[in-house]
């Protein structure tokens, strides 16, 4: 069984206490979602969620079942005060990249503090049942709405509106938020790889990039495919073709003990050899979790090494201005061995020249 996720954080301090305040590690460590909070961890395992008087009660319901103090605070001149009262005269672990300058000028008056990094993102890269289930979870709904909305057809609708469609159909199979912004780019706007949705109006010929994910108990999916509209110039097919044969690459490079970098050399390998790297503008993958970009990274500088448990994206795409572009992604939990694909839409998608009436 592994420890509780309080007992992994004290196992490697270096001091009394850990400040934990990014919230999604405040989160990840107590079940609270709200803002205006921060947490102490202590060496011994104790656990102070340190919460905004207006949010007690959610406090109160989230960390239900786990071992968490709630100390309620009113304003946040008064939560140093508070902070340093928890810490009872001991020396308190702060990261400088989690705190305002200002905050730690103050907090170091009050108290002993020692400056390090935070264990927190590093712990929260592997993922226990509980988040894999939300994750697996979050997936599904994305892989349902957007075979639902592919199927009901692009052609003769807007970007913006095919966008509304899959946010909307994800709401209604339960998800609590979308993962980020659902992008939708078709034609000539698919070679921007963050486009914006627009009132573009997809057409017959296009290939359209759709770039989606739903939230669930906090915890993120993200899936990209591209969907043939009709009749599709054999360039498109071609480079639909190269990604495909790309991302496969960077799923078998994906394992345990693998470099992120060597995942991403698999995919640009690819590339290579069909003179196409100089087209893909970015990496080939991220961790998600409770944020849907974390830690580790796949990209060519990348130092990190994949763990077994940690859940990434393998997302290669090639953007040719003026013509569109092409981007595939799954979502794997890393094994041992290999990956598991989180995410099941079909990657050879297409539809209709012409959408249903609805």
């Amino acid at each position: 069984m592994m420890p509780s996720r309080a007992a992994r954080v004290a196992d490697g301090l270096t001091a009394d206490w850990l400040l934990v305040s990014p919230r999604e590690d405040v989160r990840w460590l107590t079940g609270f979602s709200g803002s205006t909070s921060a947490a102490m961890v202590s060496s011994e395992g104790r656990v102070v969620l340190l919460v905004d008087g207006r949010y007690h009660e959610r406090a109160a319901e989230e960390t239900a079942g786990r071992d968490v103090e709630i100390v309620r605070i009113t304003g946040g001149a008064k939560l140093v005060a508070a902070l340093a009262a928890v810490a009872g005269g001991r020396a308190v672990s702060v990261d400088p990249h989690a705190v305002t300058a200002a905050f730690m000028d103050e907090f170091a008056a009050s108290v002993t503090v020692v400056r390090g990094n935070s264990p927190v993102p590093s712990l929260r890269r592997v993922k226990d049942a509980d988040e894999l289930a939300l994750i697996e979870r979050a997936a599904a709904i994305a892989d349902s709405a957007m075979q639902s909305v592919v199927g009901d057809g692009l052609a003769g609708r807007t970007e913006a509106e095919v966008k509304r469609r899959i946010d909307d159909e994800m709401d209604r199979l339960g998800a609590d938020d979308v993962s980020f912004p659902t992008i939708v780019a078709s034609g000539p706007n698919a070679a921007r790889p963050h486009h914006e949705p627009s009132r573009r109006v997809i057409a017959d010929g296009d290939m359209v990039v759709i770039d989606m994910g739903a939230e669930v108990g906090g915890y993120r999916s993200d899936m990209t495919r591209t969907v043939a509209v009709g009749h599709v110039a054999e360039e498109l097919r071609v480079m639909h073709a190269v990604v495909a044969e790309a991302q496969a690459a960077g799923l078998a490079a994906v394992r345990g003990g693998a470099a992120g970098a060597s995942v991403d050399d698999a995919v640009r390998a690819v590339y290579r050899r069909h003179g196409t790297e100089h087209e893909y503008l970015h990496g080939t993958g991220h961790g998600v979790g409770l944020v849907i970009h974390e830690t580790p990274i796949m990209g060519p500088s990348c130092t990190e090494v994949l763990a077994a448990g940690e859940v990434v994206t393998v997302e290669p795409g090639l953007y040719r201005v003026g013509v569109g572009g092409v981007r595939i992604e799954d979502l794997v939990e890393v094994t041992a061995s290999g990956c598991r694909i989180l995410t099941h839409t079909p990657k050879e998608l297409s539809c209709p020249p012409s959408a249903r009436t609805t």
